[in-house]
């Protein structure tokens, strides 16, 4: 009986909780969305500027440790996506968000890595214009992830009592992932592929 009431609760959240929620989500988005473009703005006005890029002097960092930043992040929004779909047809699916923020977990730690790389090759935060922007886009990317990954461990414990809005909750919390997703495969192809 519980489980077929949870599931009513989910499938009969109010419309206009869902316009709402959703309306505030994409407000949040656009703002996140205008730090990260003024950043690659920044970036892509001294990169093509540059008469030499890597700057004299420093080398662009191996892309294995990005690439399975990349990879680590594609697969934890596809299992946000899956997860996002059966709790729409009102199923509660904890393993798949658990595996998202598995995933997401992975992502942070191969970003500490990364890190780490840079600094025993010498790279630090104040090695230059080159180092300095690898390093701001991947702190304020990493800050939003940590964020997001709180929000999905809070999503997680509210599965275990669903009420009419958690269909909601899933969506927003939803978009603001894949929004992270998106933002580091422009990070990854601009900063470390091109």
């Amino acid at each position: 009986m519980a489980l077929a009431e949870a599931r009513n609760n989910i499938m009969q959240s109010k419309e206009g909780d869902k316009v709402i929620s959703s309306v505030a989500m994409v407000v949040a988005l656009i703002s996140f969305g205008m730090l990260f473009l003024t950043l690659m703005m920044s970036f892509a006005l001294y990169r093509f500027t540059a008469p030499v890029w890597p700057p004299a002097g420093m080398e662009k960092p191996s892309l294995l440790i990005p690439s399975i930043s990349t990879f680590l992040i594609i697969l934890s929004s596809l299992a946000y996506f899956s997860f996002e779909k059966k709790t729409a047809k009102g199923l509660i699916d904890k393993q798949g968000l658990m595996m998202t923020i598995i995933l997401g977990t992975s992502f942070m730690v191969s970003q500490a890595i990364f890190w780490n790389q840079l600094k025993s090759h010498g790279i630090f935060v104040s090695s230059g214009i080159f180092a300095s922007v690898m390093y701001a886009f991947t702190w304020i990317h990493a800050a939003h992830i940590v964020v997001a990954l709180a929000l999905l461990v809070w999503l997680y414990k509210k599965l275990s009592s669903p009420d009419k809005m958690t269909s909601v909750m899933v969506s927003s919390a939803g978009k603001f992932w894949h929004f992270l997703g998106i933002v580091w495969l422009i990070m990854f192809v601009t900063i470390f592929v091109l």
